[in-house]
């Protein structure tokens, strides 16, 4: 057991599928890592052949959401190394999911600007549904954010508001794919969900099969970790950490742009144009925009299911006055 997990961590993830953890880091080592990964985002957002993703480009500033393969040594940046090599994530892991050796097969570094931001409902994977209300400590996956700046806004449901919950609002499987297949932002009733509020330093470790939502009121820096056990030993491991890779998180892994795109789904988002530009950013400020989309989507036959099970639009998502 890693002496930073606790009974009640354990018992908080099992039950409702979260949990935050102390990493109890040196502040200078996390001040440090912070400035390491704005090197990284800078460095992505200048050079067009570093992998990255762009959700909501503005005006007047490159918006980078999210710098992919974060450990490879072409966008890694030393401070980072010298922060993994204390944090030992790959403890935490092992001994929230009891699992003897746990592998990183999914990593991005979330590094939005100063931008109010809400992504849609989604699960990670969904082919244990029924088996939603187990213990979370039974999945073969787990999520891992830590957090380099506080973390206000992320979301996940409540399990007894889940699928078959005692007071479920997602009560059959067409809910939930009408859920994850609606393209903007929605508001469930308040009661229903978790909301997070990650200090500095702090790991959040949750259940994928959950369904939950990203988002948040400001500047983020935060590393999102995917993590499943391997039960033959064939992968690698980077020096600086405690937990194996698959080969394109490998530190040495060549960045084969057109092999990452085609064979491995990993972005190069470039800009948008500049009319998409300034159309996000006026309504960032106004909400103009999303009027007639908005109108569009309330007359669709899913939405009038989700809205008998207490899911709304959320209107004032991903601008300055998102609450």
């Amino acid at each position: 057991m890693d002496s930073r997990v606790t009974d009640k961590n354990i018992f908080e993830f099992n039950k409702r599928g979260w949990t935050v953890i102390d990493l109890n880091l040196d502040d200078e080592l996390i001040k440090n890592a912070l400035k390491g990964v704005r090197k990284m985002k800078s460095i992505a957002t200048k050079e067009k052949n570093k992998p990255r993703r762009i959700y909501y480009d503005h005006f007047f500033r490159n918006n980078i959401a999210a710098v992919e393969l974060p450990f490879n040594k072409g966008i890694c940046h030393s401070s980072i190394k010298e922060f993994f090599i204390e944090a030992k994530i790959g403890g935490i892991v092992k001994s929230i999911m009891n699992w003897e050796n746990p592998c990183c097969d999914l990593a991005r570094l979330f590094c939005m600007g100063n931008y109010k931001y809400r992504g849609c409902w989604h699960r990670d994977y969904n082919s244990d549904l029924e088996k939603i209300h187990l213990d979370s400590n039974l999945r073969k996956i787990v999520l891992v954010g830590i957090n380099l700046l506080p973390q206000k806004g992320f979301r996940i449901l409540k399990k007894e508001y889940e699928f078959n919950g005692i007071n479920s609002i997602i009560p059959n499987m067409d809910i939930d794919k009408a859920i994850r297949s609606f393209n903007f932002p929605l508001d469930p009733p308040e009661k229903t969900y978790y909301k997070m509020n990650a200090k500095i330093g702090t790991a959040l470790i949750f259940d994928p099969l959950i369904i939950h939502q990203g988002s948040n009121y400001s500047e983020r820096f935060d590393f999102h970790m995917k993590f499943c056990n391997l039960e033959n030993v064939n992968r690698k491991k980077n020096k600086f950490q405690d937990f194996y890779v698959i080969d394109i998180l490998h530190e040495n892994y060549k960045l084969d742009l057109d092999f990452l795109i085609d064979k491995c789904n990993i972005p190069f988002h470039q800009r948008s144009n500049l009319i998409n530009r300034f159309a996000n950013s006026v309504d960032y400020f106004t909400s103009l925009r999303r009027i007639l989309k908005i109108f569009t989507l309330k007359r669709k036959h899913s939405y009038n299911l989700l809205k008998d099970e207490g899911w709304k639009v959320d209107f004032l998502s991903n601008t300055i006055f998102q609450d």
